[in-house]
């Protein structure tokens, strides 16, 4: 998966619910019209494992531990919660950290891979004031407010690094840590299927209430 993070950066500015970008090419590429849909999503439970959601009409929308199934990979939310202290880096003033553990699980056929800006952060509205990228996103065109630019990660261990390349069915678990306002309690985990071709895909959306943690 290649894609320019500056035509990510416009794509976040436009989109309606700010969310995260990837960029591939699988079997089927979906219309770029399904985004717009407001359908709901395709469930599947297994007897002896977690809820596997694939979208339909273009969206699925999901909770914590459940799998959101892409064109491009898998991922789960494990675990979220919310501190003024991740080994070290602390928050700036009326702000908290947000840690997100995700696990991605690959199904292309070639090398895939990820971006930080792959997962996303969005509450209230909206507007640039309303959504956050990891803190391992330091292009000069992060425009979020929420954006800690200069936090040193020299030494921080199991922190998502930015990007990674993955196989077929490999899996990577990280913590994507993101810099939130302190009064917000409810987030919305987001990514968008978003082709080499620049057309976009379908949106898939995690609500969740973190944990308060010291």
């Amino acid at each position: 998966m290649k894609w320019k993070r500056t035509v990510l950066v416009i794509f976040l500015m436009t989109l309606f619910c700010g969310c995260a970008g990837t960029s591939g090419t699988p079997s089927a590429k979906p219309s770029s019209s399904a985004a717009e849909s407001s359908e709901q999503s395709t469930e599947t439970v297994s007897e002896t494992g977690p809820k596997v959601i694939e979208s339909s009409f273009g969206r699925a929308d999901g909770a914590l531990g459940d799998t959101m199934k892409t064109a491009f990979l898998e991922f789960t939310l494990n675990n979220a919660y919310l501190t003024s202290d991740y080994q070290g880096i602390k928050p700036d003033q009326g702000m908290k950290l947000l840690v997100l553990t995700i696990t991605t699980k690959s199904t292309q056929s070639t090398d895939l891979t990820l971006y930080d800006t792959d997962y996303q952060v969005q509450w209230g509205g909206t507007g640039e004031e309303d959504y956050s990228t990891p803190l391992t996103y330091r292009d000069e065109w992060a425009t979020a407010p929420t954006y800690k630019r200069n936090v040193s990660l020299e030494g921080v261990q199991g922190m998502f690094p930015g990007t990674v390349v993955l196989k077929k069915e490999e899996t990577n678990t990280a913590d994507f840590v993101y810099q939130v306002p302190e009064d917000r309690k409810e987030f919305k985990l987001e990514f968008k299927e978003f082709f080499a071709d620049e057309s976009l895909g379908d949106f898939y959306c995690v609500k969740f209430s973190p944990q308060e943690q010291s």
